[in-house]
């Protein structure tokens, strides 16, 4: 830079322009945060009110059929079911991931039925048979 172009007042007009155009982008941030203030919709949102409407028909639902009476006269006695029963695993399950270790334990303990016997092949007459290589046609 030129030695005669810096000198303090040309430093202090640089300072104020770079804050004056610092501020003159804050000011349009501004105009259009305000004209844009709704929040935009999210994908989220959209989908939780079909969530809130579903929830909403089941509370109407059960309430509908039970009372809170009725639940709370009806929890001791179902907590004595619940707390009887002992978990059992599964014996057969509808899912299984082929080759895991418990696909291979199930194919062992059940082994599929055998295949029905398919038919014979019908078999071709001597005449429908094409010639051999080098060999003419039979005539009819």
């Amino acid at each position: 830079m030129d030695p005669t172009r810096d000198n303090p007042i040309i430093r202090f007009t640089t300072f104020w322009w770079g804050i004056g155009t610092f501020l003159i982008f804050a000011l349009l941030l501004a105009v259009v945060w305000s004209f844009n203030g709704k929040t935009p919709v999210t994908l989220e949102d959209v989908v939780a009110k079909a969530r809130y409407e579903t929830r909403a028909k089941v509370d109407q639902a059960q309430a509908a059929e039970l009372s809170q009476d009725a639940i709370k006269a009806a929890m001791p006695e179902m907590a004595k079911k619940l707390a009887a029963a002992k978990p059992a695993p599964v014996e057969k399950p509808d899912q299984v991931i082929p080759d895991s270790p418990t696909a291979k334990k199930l194919a062992a303990a059940n082994p599929p039925p055998p295949a029905a016997p398919t038919p014979p092949a019908p078999v071709e007459s001597p005449s429908s048979t094409p010639p051999a290589t080098g060999q003419d046609a039979p005539k009819p």
